[in-house]
């Protein structure tokens, strides 16, 4: 059974304690009417407490689970397979007919058999991760040929650059070159049958796209929605965006102003709910998206009772469609795998159609109105400043202004939102579990895989392993489990290095979280020379820049951790005369929490202990060690 994703639906089973219950009703947000197993006893149980069932022999949840897949190697016609898969167990994921009938209609339509559908079944609820269903590797078979590797080569780079172009040369032309170029090159030229074949895994709309342009392929492909789609229930559509929060903090020492924070905030389309937020001093990154869908996605319990904030924020599950701007932060490879794995449907904006923003938009305004009450309110322009001192009036730290906007976001969900016609809270209660003519949509199901959603929406660079290591912005990491990864060539192909994709929080740059392929687990990889500190990525940057200001060639990692050293002793020098100087502080104490805080947010990676030689042994070379796969 599952142990990465709790399922909360009528009849589902679950642990609580030492004894095994089945969920006789969903009593409200937050609850669930249960039955014990056995008996005809029947309490009201807090979802939070809950855990998975467990199987046979099988210890419940204590932490989170290791990575069973590597998502960098999954191709996009691999990710289409599996989103096929989805979309056939869909009507058994969330049944409005007897299963039965389900799973017959299901065979007959598709052709799938009756114990290939179980299986799939299975594997998606263990985990509730489209990867769960990707195809299994094998030598052939659709979206992949079976012939020689050369040949393969040419027809891929044909239907590329000749056949999917304005010129739209047929099918029979495009075998013709292909044929051509097999001939010229001693290989055996394929048959028409299979460079069609080929030709057809390429979706239609792509194939239009390609060869009349983007605006033919929209018009036949997408439906004519005039603006946007209506939700129908919670989590069906969210949209996200950041906005630069027109209040000043003060730093945690010296309680003197530094600067106006940045938040993103995500919203719920059909009820208004806030799914997830992100405060930072730090401008929109990547990792500020990641960080707020990761935290949309996640249960918030134990993160408010963390914060210590006793406000209820009944928000979990993983959305249907994701709607942001064309902002770069979110164009981004990281979203983008990240959200195929949890089949997340991502679409950024429209340029030139605000009415596709409209929701987080009217949210953004909504926050900022409640901050100009505030102590160190920035508000809108002059004339509604007027002689406000801002910097001077400011009182509240950042993590101060976080636990204000909790509340002030449980006031949000609880106060009437006349779009809506009730409160937010209302709404999304409605489309959960029913009522005012709304059918029930069920609760979502809960992810306890904690760990692996936060890696999965962290930052990447993808790198060789080399024998120094891996480096990454002029730093060196090392470690000993990179060792049988070593000038490793790719596997499909030989002549090219194999690419090895490397996580990292930019709040501390002092590690970076590897897949290994052969264990399927993350390792952490600590700076090679491990005497270096701790820093950011924006303190980084800021010594490169500084360091060519200053005209110096060769730039390595001890020039720039000598640099950052210095400006961390003049930014604490010069803190109590200078705003710039108590940014600077207070972004690295913010980093420094966040740093602290690793340990409970990742507790399964292999921590990074230092690299060491093991005892001398005559003919023994560990460099010489090469991993091998089990199979």
């Amino acid at each position: 059974m599952s142990t990465s994703v709790l399922f909360l639906n009528k009849g589902d089973t679950f642990v609580h304690g030492d004894r095994e219950y089945v969920i006789v009703a969903l009593a409200d947000l937050t609850h669930v009417l249960a039955k014990a197993v056995g008996t005809q006893e029947k309490v009201l149980i807090d979802i939070s407490t809950i855990l998975p069932p467990k199987s046979v022999n099988e210890a419940p949840i204590t932490g989170a689970l290791p990575v069973a897949v590597d998502l960098s190697e999954v191709s996009d016609e691999e990710w289409q397979e599996a989103e096929r898969k989805k979309n056939l167990l869909e009507p058994l994921l969330n049944p409005y007919e007897s299963a039965k009938d389900a799973v017959d209609r299901i065979v007959k339509e598709s052709g799938v058999s009756r114990p290939t559908l179980y299986r799939w079944l299975a594997a998606y609820r263990e985990t509730g991760l489209l990867s769960s269903l990707l195809p299994t590797k094998r030598s052939g078979g659709r979206g992949k040929g079976r012939l020689p590797i050369e040949i393969e080569a040419i027809i891929r780079e044909r239907i590329e650059n000749y056949h999917l172009t304005e010129q739209q040369p047929s099918v029979a032309k495009t075998a013709k070159e292909v044929q051509r170029l097999c001939r010229n090159a001693d290989l055996l030229a394929p048959h028409l049958t299979s460079i069609r074949r080929r030709i057809e895994w390429i979706t239609q709309q792509e194939r239009l796209s390609r060869r009349k342009g983007a605006r033919a392929a929209s018009l036949q492909f997408d439906p004519n929605l005039g603006s946007i789609p209506d939700a129908e229930w919670p989590l069906a559509l969210v949209q996200m965006d950041h906005t630069l929060l027109p209040v000043m903090i003060v730093s945690d020492i010296s309680r003197k102003s530094i600067k106006r924070p940045w938040i993103t905030l995500m919203i719920d389309v059909y009820s208004r709910m806030i799914l997830g937020m992100y405060l930072t001093l730090d401008p929109p990154s990547a990792m500020s998206a990641g960080m707020c869908v990761s935290h949309a996605i996640l249960p918030k319990e134990k993160w408010l009772h963390d914060l210590g904030v006793d406000v209820s924020w009944p928000c979990w599950g993983v959305m249907g469609c994701l709607h942001m701007d064309n902002a770069r932060e979110f164009r981004g490879e990281m979203l983008r795998v990240a959200c195929h794995e949890y089949d997340i449907d991502l679409n950024l904006r429209p340029v030139k159609k605000p009415e596709y923003g409209a929701h987080i938009e009217r949210l953004m305004g909504t926050v900022s109105e409640n901050l100009k009450h505030l102590p160190g309110a920035t508000f809108s322009g002059i004339d509604e400043k007027g002689d406000y001192d801002a910097e001077n009036k400011a009182t509240m730290t950042l993590s101060e202004l976080e636990k204000w906007l909790i509340l002030m976001i449980a006031h949000y969900h609880n106060s009437l939102h006349t779009g809506i016609g009730c409160t937010p809270l209302q709404k999304w209660k409605e489309g959960l579990l029913g009522g005012n003519g709304q059918l029930p949509r069920g609760l979502p199901a809960r992810r306890l895989d904690e760990e692996k959603i936060r890696l999965d929406f962290l930052p990447f660079e993808e790198r060789s392993v080399q024998d120094y290591g891996v480096v990454l912005d002029d730093i060196y990491y090392f470690h000993d489990v990179l060792r049988p990864w070593i000038n490793s060539r790719d596997p499909k192909y030989h002549r090219h290095a194999r690419l090895f994709r490397f996580r990292r929080d930019p709040r501390d740059i002092s590690q970076l979280y590897f897949f290994d392929p052969n264990s399927q687990h993350y390792y952490a990889i600590p700076y090679r020379n491990t005497s270096l500190p701790a820093a950011s990525i924006w303190e980084l940057r800021d010594a490169k820049s500084q360091l060519r200001k200053e005209g110096k060639k060769n730039i390595d990692e001890r020039m720039l951790f000598d640099l950052i050293n210095r400006q961390r002793q003049l930014e604490d020098e010069s803190a109590e005369k200078t705003k710039v100087a108590r940014r600077a502080q207070q972004k690295r104490i913010e980093h420094d929490k966040s740093r602290k805080n690793l340990a409970k947010r990742l507790p399964t990676v292999a921590k990074a202990t230092p690299s060491a030689m093991p005892p001398k042994i005559e003919g023994y070379d560990p460099s010489a060690i090469r991993s091998f796969d089990e199979e």
